[in-house]
């Protein structure tokens, strides 16, 4: 009793230790404030406080009503909850994975940068087993703070757009809540880039000062940490932005020297992160991503008519199931809510004076030219670059926008009595006015029109009531702004990605998984595409079993997938060498083809069948056919008379053509070690039905052999007659090379240093020298 009630309360404790978070960050910062000398630190601190508890009750239904986000489930718990799951499972075992065997035939998790290895701000998860819910739900809840904070940071520490911290308040809210961060909270990989961002400006720009040359790894390591969020997409437009930032950023000393630090700066941070990247780039031209077309890369691109999006999220609607536009998906929208956004049109009707406006111009720009892809000249312009030529899903740059504004917000905010003025009014009053016939052809009559009509008049009452603020005395209208720029988004964004639906319902399957589990051997388990609603694979993955199918990520290793949904039946030979013994199918499927029949059906959702051919997961062949290349194989393999228990197709491997028998006994099975003890009486091809992928090395009684691709897409290894012991271990060459680039930029960097100390020193005139009196 004491341990059900254990787990019942587990939940409970967990939600409390979301609110507890955010109310210890906002603590932390109140007691900075409390004992900081400086007046402009302890501004700094209570504001920074107050973007903790602004956080907090923008996730009040997550943390303290029992709510889920985001929307669907997304790719937190779709894609990146099953690994994270995984990977805490191992951690919890001694040893951490750099290849998953649950998913696709196997999948090097360490070289997909979305998965997060070797991100730090997942450690927290990797210390827990079983991975709570909650921990996820926070994972997914962090971006968006740090975004807050860094902004914070940025507009009142920050030289060429310094404002006072309350105003730098009303930027961060403004770019921490808004429809970029809004619309991938299922996705905290992207989220992170883009919070990151302020980060990377301030941390270079203080890098670009004159000094030492530790100072380089203020933005180096800022710029590693947006870097090792992992999301390629955003990580580009956030580097765009931030080479932007080097080269208009203003400061002391000569441009040169400015440009000269901060390139090298950049640099630092990117070699920082070479442990993640070199695994990446070596993973790329593998991944399903790598072979799209280039007529085919686009579809995710703002349309001219979503800048109407600016005044209010509703025009085209606030999350995925009420977007409207049937003629492409759902993207996201520069949104800073209503309220930032006329603060915007104040700050920039006078904007910052030198190469402080030139800089926000080209980021705001940059980003908004690249969320609309072909429809915007800047990127017809740029498309000539081989680099851009291949940019995907380019909406995801329009947070550059989002910045942008936002900065822009707070500027209007720190100068608002300055920069009153009846024009700025009037030219609020006609965007909102100009809109509604905009809004009126674009929006289709009916849900989606009444519900835009209400986003504009709610966007209207927000303005109006900013217009009012402006004309109080200081310091109260500015908190009136502060505090209407907040109610707006907990009103219109708060609630856009939440459900009370759990998204691990339909996880839990007791009895099928105590079946599962009753069966000691090494196997995959399938689920039919018609059961993906009742128990779908990333589920048997979080249970711990091996399925042949991924989680839908675009980044996956191609082969395997090709493989497995060209094979035209389960009853086809190829199937069979997938190593699938039990296929999950809806409650009174039918049989799947001979050989294959119900043995488990006491499940109230599902059935379990058995797939008599499936072969084991390792077996030894003494037939081979060499190919010269990968693509040779694929048609050998899925056809109707291929028998892989008795022939395998190598690609430029070893020509048996015998017979004989053999014998292969299981001896250690991990994540990335596999040993075998195989017995046979004629020379043969030992195939593994896991993926070929480079780093994985073979080792015959302690010697080094070749591995083959087989089969299009396995391993395959050569066994002379005898008695052997057979060792597959993964030791990627890519990781090492990063991590040496790493350890070399880091010791580069702390030798100038000490060589620029040493110099310093050395130049240093000394009290007494030459008969000098002190």
């Amino acid at each position: 009793m004491g341990h059900r009630r254990i787990i019942r309360l587990c939940p409970v404790f967990m939600r409390g230790t979301l609110l507890a978070f955010d109310l210890y960050i906002a603590f932390l910062f109140w007691i900075q404030a409390r004992w900081a000398r400086r007046s402009e630190t302890r501004s700094r601190a209570r504001m920074s406080a107050l973007v903790a508890l602004a956080h907090l009750l923008f996730f009040w239904l997550v943390v303290g009503a029992g709510i889920y986000l985001p929307r669907g489930g997304g790719d937190l718990w779709g894609q990146l909850y099953p690994i994270w799951a995984f990977v805490a499972a191992e951690v919890r075992r001694g040893r951490f994975p750099l290849w998953n065997p649950r998913l696709l035939g196997g999948d090097p998790i360490f070289a997909e940068g979305q998965f997060g290895l070797f991100n730090p701000w997942n450690g927290p998860l990797f210390a827990l087993d079983p991975l709570p819910i909650e921990a996820v739900l926070w994972r997914a809840m962090l971006p968006t703070l740090w975004a807050g904070l860094g902004m914070l940071h940025l507009l009142s520490r920050s030289r060429w757009i310094r404002v006072s911290p309350p105003s730098a308040l009303a930027g961060s809210l403004a770019y921490m809540f808004s429809s970029p961060f809004v619309v991938h909270l299922g996705h905290p990989q992207i989220s992170e880039a883009m919070a990151g961002f302020p980060w990377a400006l301030l941390g270079l720009e203080q890098s670009m000062r004159p000094g030492a040359p530790v100072r380089l790894l203020r933005g180096g390591i800022a710029i590693a940490l947006m870097v090792f969020s992992g999301h390629g997409q955003a990580v580009s437009y956030a580097l765009l932005g931030a080479a932007v930032g080097i080269l208009l950023m203003p400061g002391p000393g000569s441009l040169f020297r400015r440009w000269l630090r901060g390139i090298v700066a950049m640099g630092l941070g990117i070699l920082l992160a070479a442990p993640m990247l070199v695994p990446a780039i070596e993973r790329l031209p593998m991944t399903e991503r790598a072979v799209v077309p280039l007529e085919q890369r686009h579809g995710y691109e703002m349309a001219w008519e979503d800048l109407l999006d600016l005044l209010s999220p509703l025009i085209h609607g606030r999350n995925a199931a009420e977007w409207w536009s049937a003629q492409r998906g759902r993207v996201e929208t520069g949104y800073i809510g209503a309220v930032a956004l006329a603060l915007a049109v104040f700050g920039a009707f006078r904007p910052p004076k030198g190469r402080a406006v030139g800089l926000l111009l080209s980021i705001g720009l940059l980003g908004l030219g690249l969320a609309l892809g072909r429809a915007s000249p800047l990127y017809v312009l740029l498309s000539s670059l081989p680099v851009f030529g291949l940019a995907w899903k380019t909406a995801r740059a329009v947070f550059l926008l989002s910045f942008a504004l936002a900065v822009l917000a707070a500027w209007g905010l720190e100068h608002r009595r300055r920069f009153w003025n009846l024009t700025c009014v009037l030219l609020i009053a006609g965007g909102l006015i100009g809109a509604i016939p905009l809004l009126l052809r674009i929006v289709p009559p009916g849900i989606p029109r009444e519900r835009a009509l209400v986003g504009l008049a709610l966007a209207t009452a927000w303005m109006l009531g900013l217009i009012g603020a402006y004309r109080m005395p200081s310091r109260r209208g500015r908190w009136i702004a502060l505090a209407l720029l907040l109610g707006e988004h907990l009103m219109v964004s708060a609630t856009a990605e939440i459900e009370g639906r759990s998204p691990l319902e339909g996880f839990v399957h007791p009895q099928a998984l105590a079946f599962l589990r009753s069966d000691p051997g090494w196997f995959r388990v399938d689920v039919d595409p018609s059961a993906w609603g009742l128990w779908p694979p990333n589920a048997l993955q979080v249970a711990g079993f091996d399925t042949p199918l991924g989680s839908g990520n675009p980044m996956n290793l191609r082969a395997f997938p090709s493989l497995y949904w060209m094979i035209p039946n389960r009853t086809a030979p190829a199937y069979r060498m997938l190593g699938v013994k039990y296929i999950v199918v809806p409650k009174g499927h039918p049989p799947g083809g001979e050989g294959i029949w119900p043995v488990f059906v006491e499940d109230p959702q599902v059935d379990v069948h058995l797939h008599t051919g499936a072969l084991p997961r390792a077996w030894l062949v003494y037939r081979t056919e060499v190919v010269g290349a990968q693509g040779e194989a694929l048609p050998r393999v899925l056809a109707s008379d291929f028998a892989p228990e008795r022939v395998a197709v190598v690609e430029n491997g070893p020509l048996l053509d015998g017979e004989g028998k053999g014998r292969i006994q299981l001896l250690r099975i991990e994540p990335h070690r596999l040993e075998l003890h195989v017995e046979t009486d004629a020379p043969a091809l030992l195939v593994l039905s896991e993926v070929f992928y480079p780093g994985w090395q073979a080792f015959l009684d302690g010697c080094p052999i070749p591995i083959y691709r087989t089969n299009f897409t396995f391993r395959g290894v050569f066994v002379p007659p005898g008695a052997h012991d057979l060792v597959f271990r993964f030791q990627p060459a890519s990781l090492t090379l990063g991590l040496m680039l790493a350890m070399a930029a880091l010791g580069g960097v702390l030798l100038a240093h000490l060589a620029d100390s040493g110099c310093r020193g050395f130049a240093r005139p000394r009290s007494g020298a030459c008969g000098c009196s002190p």
